[in-house]
């Protein structure tokens, strides 16, 4: 009986933590929509979450190009200039 108890238990757990997940992402694309901000950044950390979980991003132009000579290992040094 104890079994049932404990598995009941941790099968309430994982729910909760599902419903809690979907509300968080429910409640940040809520904002993004009242804010009408998806081609910024957000500064709300809830916004920012739920951009994350489903997979968005709002990109400044230039950065992944930076990003991609930084990594390998061609950024110039001050002074140089950047062949793009």
């Amino acid at each position: 009986m104890i079994e049932v108890y404990a598995l009941a238990a941790v099968a309430l757990l994982a729910a909760g933590a599902v419903v809690g997940f979907l509300v968080v992402v429910a409640l940040g694309i809520h904002r993004e929509e009242a804010a009408l901000s998806m081609t910024t950044t957000t500064s709300d950390r809830v916004a920012r979450g739920a951009r994350v979980a489903n997979g968005l991003s709002a990109r400044s132009p230039g950065i992944l190009q930076e990003v991609s000579l930084y990594r390998q290992g061609r950024w110039p040094l001050a002074g140089q200039e950047v062949e793009w």
